[in-house]
C-alpha cells in the first residue's frame, strides 16, 4: 500500500488508496471514453435544434441567470415540495450534485494540487476542511439513498397515473437502470469507505490520532465500519479493491449514458429554464406580417422554433403537468404530457408520420382550456400551451376544422362584434336608466371602463357590470364607456383564429388611442390579460387594472365605506387568467374580508386553482367527453360548507351556475361576482 503525504501532524484524503497503479491507468482511460461519448451525445442532441425556427438570444443575461438558479439548480418547483415526489427530488438531486461536488474536489487534488505543490507542505483535501468534507458527503450520500428508495417505491410501487400514458415499457426500463445506477454508485460509494476504514492500518500513534480525528466526521462510514474489524486484513483488501473497480466502471457507464437517458434532463431542463420565454405567461406570440403567410400554425416537426424543440428535448415525464389539467383531471383526451412526448417521438421517427391525425388527434388540442395550470405545475419551464396553440392554429386557419358551435361564435365575432351573435345596436343598452356616459375625447378621465362582450350581453353579466357602476358611482370616480368598443376576439385567438384577432385587436386599439384616461378598469379578466398583455404587440401599450384590483384601492382609500357586513362563509374561485396568468390573487381576498365574509379556501386555489373549463374558447365549445370541469369545480366548492362562492370573471360565473344546477345545489350555494358582494354591502 502506498504512502500517502500529508502535512506533519494533519490528515488528509487518501487517493487511490489499495489501487494499482495499472487500474488507476485504466480508469483515466475509461474516463476519457466516456467524456467522449458524453460529448458526442449531448453534440447529437443540440443538432436538431438548430433547425428549429425563431431567434436565439441570452438576453437579458441576469434575469435568465436567476431563473437558471432558482428553477434550473435549486429546482424550487420541485425540491421545496413537501410531498413524496418532492422529497425524493431534493434527496436526489442536492444528494447527487454534492457527491460530484466532492469527487471534483477530490480529482483536483490529485490531478492538479498534489503534481503541483509539494503534498508534504500542502494538501487541499486535509485538516479541518477535509473533516467538514467527509461529513458532508456522508450525509448528503444517505439523502441520496433515501430519494433513490423514494423514488423506486413511487415508480415501481405506488404507480402514480401520470407516470403512465405514453412512457411505456422503453420508460419504464430507462427509469430503472437511471434510479438503480445511482442508486449503486451511491451505496459502492459508502462501501469503498466502510471497507477503506476497516482495512486501514494504525502504524503510529501519530497516525492514530489523525485518522481518529478524521473518521469521527464520517458519521456513517465510521460506525459501519466497527461492523468489519474481525474481517481478515486481505479479504478486506480484495473487497475494497472489487467494490471501488464496480463502482467506477457503473459510474463511467452512467456518465457516459447521461445524453441517452432521462439523466439528460439535468443539462437539457436547466438550459431550458434558462431560455425560459420571458414575456408575459398570458401574451401569445403574434404571427408576423400575418396577411403574407402561406401556411399557419403548426403541420410538421421543422415548423416548430428551436425553444419549443428544445422543450421537447426537456420534458422529464413526471406528469406533474397532467396533474395540473383540468381536461385530463376529467377523463378527456388531452394530457399536456402526451403532448409534449408526441413531439419528442415524432423527432426520433426516421419516417415521421402526419402530424394531424396520426400523432395528435384534434380532440386533444380541442379539449385544452388555456388554463396555464400544466406551464405553471412543469419544473422545467416548458411551455405546453404554446405548443397546443401552434397546432390549433393549423386546425382553425389551414384546416378550418373547428367544432360548428365554434366556428358559428367567431362568425358572430366578425360580423357583430360579439360571440352571441346578439346585434351590434344592443351592445350598451344595458347602461338604460344608469347616467353612465360615452367616453368624449376632449375630456380625461380617471379610468375608460371596457365592458367586454359578457357584461354588455350575457343577462347575467349585465348584473355585474351593473353593480359595479353602483361601486364607481359610490365613489366618485369620474369614468365612461367607449362607444366603439367591440369583442376583442381574445377567445377567436385562443382557437386558432390569429386573423380575426388581429382585424379586432387593430380595430380596438386605434379606438382606444382617441381617448384619454389614466387606467381601462374591466371585469373580465380575459380583457384584461388581452389589452394588457397582448395590446402592446400592436403598438396598444395601456395601463389596465382589474376591477377587484379598482375596488381594493377604493377601500383602502375609505372612497367606498361598506355599511353592511356579508354574514356568510364564502368561498372563492381563482380566475385562471386574473390569477396564474396576471398573478392577481390578493386584492379578491381582501375585498371580501372588507365585507365581512368568513372567507375559506378550496383545497385547489390560488397558483393550484381549478379552471371553470369556460378559457381558451371553450365557453363556445361543446363538453361530451368526461366529467364536465364545471361540476368538478363546484364539488370543491361543497367540500369546503361555503354558502356562496364569489368570483371575479363573468365566464367563470357562467360555468359556476350551470356546475351549481347540474349538482342540484343551486338552491343552496349562491353565486356572485365580488363587485355585487361589494355594491350590495353599500
Amino acid at each position: 500500500m502506498p504512502e500517502f503525504a500529508c502535512p506533519p501532524g494533519l490528515v488528509c484524503r487518501p487517493t487511490f488508496w489499495n489501487i494499482p497503479v495499472w487500474l488507476q491507468v485504466a480508469v483515466y482511460l475509461g474516463g476519457l471514453v466516456a467524456v467522449i461519448i458524453f460529448g458526442y451525445g449531448f453534440w447529437q442532441r443540440v443538432q436538431p435544434l438548430r433547425k428549429g425556427k425563431g431567434k436565439f438570444t441570452w438576453q437579458p443575461l441576469n434575469e435568465r441567470l436567476r431563473l437558471w438558479f432558482t428553477h434550473g439548480v435549486l429546482t424550487k418547483k420541485v425540491a421545496l415540495d413537501l410531498q413524496p415526489a418532492g422529497l425524493m427530488h431534493a434527496g436526489i438531486m442536492w444528494g447527487i450534485a454534492a457527491l460530484f461536488v466532492g469527487t471534483a474536489l477530490a480529482t483536483i487534488d490529485a490531478d492538479i494540487t498534489r503534481p503541483l505543490i509539494d503534498p508534504t507542505r500542502w494538501r487541499l483535501l486535509q485538516g479541518d476542511f477535509y473533516v467538514y468534507y467527509k461529513a458532508i458527503l456522508d450525509i448528503f450520500g444517505a439523502l441520496a439513498i433515501i430519494g433513490l428508495g423514494i423514488a423506486l417505491v413511487i415508480r415501481y410501487g405506488i404507480k402514480p397515473a401520470r407516470l403512465d400514458g405514453r412512457s411505456g415499457k422503453r420508460f419504464f426500463r430507462e427509469d430503472l437502470w437511471v434510479v438503480g445506477s445511482l442508486f449503486v454508485i451511491v451505496l459502492t460509494g459508502f462501501l469503498i469507505e466502510i471497507l477503506r476504514l476497516a482495512a486501514q492500518p494504525i502504524e503510529s500513534a501519530k497516525l492514530h490520532e489523525a485518522i481518529t480525528y478524521c473518521t469521527t466526521c464520517s458519521i456513517i462510514g465510521w460506525p459501519l465500519s466497527r461492523l468489519l474489524a474481525a474481517v481478515d486484513l486481505n479479504a478486506l483488501l480484495v473487497l475494497h479493491q472489487l467494490t471501488w473497480s464496480a463502482h467506477m466502471v457503473v459510474a463511467l457507464v452512467a456518465a457516459a449514458a447521461v445524453p441517452y437517458t432521462k439523466m439528460g434532463h439535468l443539462v437539457v431542463s436547466s438550459a431550458n429554464t434558462f431560455f425560459k420565454k420571458l414575456e408575459p405567461p398570458g401574451a401569445i406570440p403574434a404571427i408576423q406580417d400575418i396577411e403574407n403567410q402561406e401556411t399557419f400554425g403548426i403541420s410538421k416537426l421543422e415548423e416548430f422554433t428551436w425553444k419549443q424543440l428544445l422543450d421537447f428535448e426537456a420534458c422529464t415525464r413526471c406528469g406533474r403537468c397532467q396533474d395540473n389539467c383540468p381536461a385530463a383531471l376529467t377523463g378527456k383526451a388531452l394530457s399536456p404530457k402526451n403532448i409534449i412526448v408526441k413531439m419528442f417521438e415524432l423527432g426520433r421517427t426516421k419516417t415521421p408520420p402526419a402530424l394531424h391525425g396520426e400523432v395528435v388527434d384534434a380532440q386533444e388540442l380541442w379539449d385544452c382550456t388555456t388554463c396555464l395550470g400544466c406551464v405553471n405545475a412543469c419544473p422545467v419551464s416548458i411551455d405546453q400551451l404554446g405548443t397546443i396553440i401552434d397546432l390549433r392554429r393549423y386546425l382553425t386557419l389551414s384546416e378550418g376544422s373547428v367544432q360548428p358551435s365554434g366556428a358559428n361564435a367567431m362568425n358572430s365575432m366578425e360580423r357583430q362584434g360579439n360571440p352571441y351573435g346578439l346585434p351590434k345596436a344592443d351592445r350598451h343598452t344595458w347602461m338604460q336608466g344608469l347616467e353612465v356616459s360615452f367616453a368624449d375625447a376632449d375630456e380625461e378621465y380617471d379610468v375608460l371602463f371596457w365592458v367586454g362582450c359578457a357584461g354588455a350581453y350575457d343577462v347575467r353579466a349585465q348584473k355585474i357590470s351593473k353593480a359595479f357602476v353602483k361601486i364607481l358611482q359610490t365613489a366618485g370616480v369620474k369614468f365612461a364607456v367607449m362607444q366603439e368598443e367591440r369583442c376583442n376576439c381574445e377567445s377567436a385567438r385562443r382557437l386558432g383564429n390569429e386573423y380575426l384577432y388581429q382585424m379586432a385587436t387593430l380595430e380596438n386599439v386605434e379606438a382606444l388611442k382617441q381617448y384619454k384616461f389614466k387606467r381601462i378598469v374591466t371585469t373580465c379578466p380575459h380583457c384584461l390579460n388581452t389589452l394588457k398583455n397582448e395590446y402592446a404587440q400592436f403598438d396598444g401599450k395601456f395601463e389596465v387594472v382589474h376591477h377587484t384590483q379598482l375596488i381594493n384601492e377604493l377601500l383602502a382609500s375609505q372612497r367606498l365605506a361598506p355599511k353592511q357586513s356579508a354574514h356568510q362563509t364564502i368561498t372563492y374561485h381563482d380566475s385562471c387568467y386574473l390569477g396564474r396568468y396576471n398573478g392577481i390573487f390578493d386584492p379578491q381576498r381582501q375585498v371580501l374580508q372588507a365585507v365581512g365574509a368568513n372567507l375559506v379556501e378550496m383545497q385547489r386555489a390560488r397558483e393550484t386553482g381549478l379552471c371553470c373549463g369556460g378559457g381558451g374558447g371553450r365557453m363556445w365549445l361543446e363538453e361530451n367527453t368526461g366529467t364536465r370541469i364545471n361540476t368538478k369545480r363546484v364539488e370543491d366548492v361543497i367540500a369546503v360548507n361555503a354558502q356562496t362562492v364569489a368570483s371575479a370573471c363573468p365566464f367563470c360565473l357562467s360555468m359556476l351556475d350551470d356546475g351549481a344546477k347540474a349538482l342540484s345545489v343551486d338552491e343552496k350555494i349562491a353565486r356572485k361576482d365580488i363587485a355585487e358582494l361589494v355594491a350590495e354591502s353599500l
